[in-house]
């Protein structure tokens, strides 16, 4: 007998594989990372009808509530656009439920929106609760962010 026992997370490959339960403190710090550029309070959405087409931050789900992805978004479509990209590949089909988005200005410059995915990432301890991803630097983020908005 080998030792290995089917797990509840069939539905994941190793690169895949969820990481922790989203809880509600956590919410609030995809507004933080993204600084004087965000736009607006965070909010959910099931992954069949989300609209955000400002560029922003975004948790996917699965149906338990658990961390699959976060990611950043920018473009014509935004948040909207890249989930749609998501969806194209049929793991993710099957596993994002729910998306928390964090909606930024437009203006918010690419390496602001690097940056903030970042510290997100360290912020939510994802670099260390999902090691097979991976995500961009903090490097500098409050001097990115923190600089005054223009409307």
């Amino acid at each position: 007998m080998s030792g290995i026992v089917p797990s509840a997370h069939a539905l994941y490959s190793d690169a895949s594989a969820p990481g922790p339960v989203l809880q509600r403190h956590h919410v609030p710090l995809l507004t933080h990372a993204l600084g004087c550029y965000s736009s607006g309070e965070p909010f959910w959405s099931r992954v069949d009808s989300v609209q955000a087409y400002s560029p922003g931050l975004y948790l996917a789900l699965d149906a338990k509530h658990r961390i699959l992805w976060l990611g950043k978004a920018c473009g014509a479509q935004g948040v909207t656009g890249r989930i749609r990209m998501h969806l194209a590949e049929p793991w993710k089909r099957k596993a994002f439920h729910w998306i928390w988005v964090a909606p930024a200005y437009d203006q918010i410059p690419g390496p602001a929106l690097k940056a903030a995915e970042g510290w997100a990432a360290e912020a939510l301890d994802l670099r260390t609760q999902m090691p097979h991803r991976t995500w961009p630097s903090s490097a500098g983020w409050l001097p990115l962010v923190g600089r005054q908005q223009v409307a």
